[in-house]
């Protein structure tokens, strides 16, 4: 029943995904509630997920990452007077998903192989050259260098590095579990992408109403945040 539901969730997610892509041009209720939908399909996955595997460490932080991207999801829509304060929540809410995840993450590392060191000089390489290929975009595009985008630099600091520990985590458990290690990366590689896309269209007013770009926006991080959430039923001890 479990993987029935699983299934259900994600195929809802992705049907509704289209008419929030088209709703979101204007801020609204109803463009909330239709991301909002999308939002709880990927937590109900993870929750479908867990209770089919079992509450596992890794588990428990992975779902604790999903509701806190969930809460993310739901202050960075919303609009008026409360928009900027709500949009720092929002932030704060989806930095808070990433230390989440890497907790989960971090702690299958060292479960699967006792000797690894999460901080390497590996790690620190990747993080550089992501944040380097990232600022030749910003330059490449004409995106404007505003303080809130420096700002997010460290946040993006954060967000590469979870990345990271996720791909060693799916180098480790692949091929014995391939189809977890799989998910693993290509759901950590899609939220880099669009959370990456998500700065250009916030601070790059030629591209903001980009609607290619918005829904290579909303795609990435959608299906990323289901393959995470199905990371639950693979990979945990």
């Amino acid at each position: 029943m479990y993987y029935f539901l699983m299934i259900a969730f994600s195929v809802i997610c992705l049907a509704v995904m289209p008419f929030f892509l088209v709703e979101q041009k204007t801020p609204s209720v109803r463009s909330l509630t239709l991301k909002m939908i999308c939002a709880s399909m990927f937590l109900l996955t993870g929750l479908a997920a867990a209770k089919k595997a079992g509450m596992s460490p890794y588990a428990r932080f992975m779902l604790l990452g999903l509701l806190c991207a969930w809460f993310g999801d739901l202050f960075l829509h919303i609009q008026g007077k409360a928009k900027v304060p709500c949009q720092v929540i929002g932030v704060l809410a989806f930095l808070a998903a990433h230390v989440m995840y890497l907790l989960a993450f971090g702690r299958e590392l060292r479960r699967v192989s006792p000797e690894t060191k999460m901080f390497t000089p590996g790690a620190a390489v990747f993080v550089a050259a992501v944040l380097v290929f990232y600022t030749v975009i910003v330059f490449a595009t004409k995106t404007k260098l505003h303080p809130a985008l420096l700002g997010l630099y460290g946040y993006a600091v954060f967000l590469t590095f979870m990345c990271f520990t996720a791909l060693r985590l799916s180098a480790l458990v692949f091929p014995a579990n391939a189809f977890g290690a799989t998910l693993l990366g290509t759901g950590a590689i899609l939220f880099v992408l669009s959370d990456g896309s998500l700065g250009i269209l916030m601070f790059n007013k030629k591209l903001k109403t980009n609607f290619p770009l918005k829904i290579f926006n909303i795609g990435t991080y959608f299906v990323g945040q289901l393959m995470l959430a199905a990371t639950i039923l693979f990979i945990g001890g």
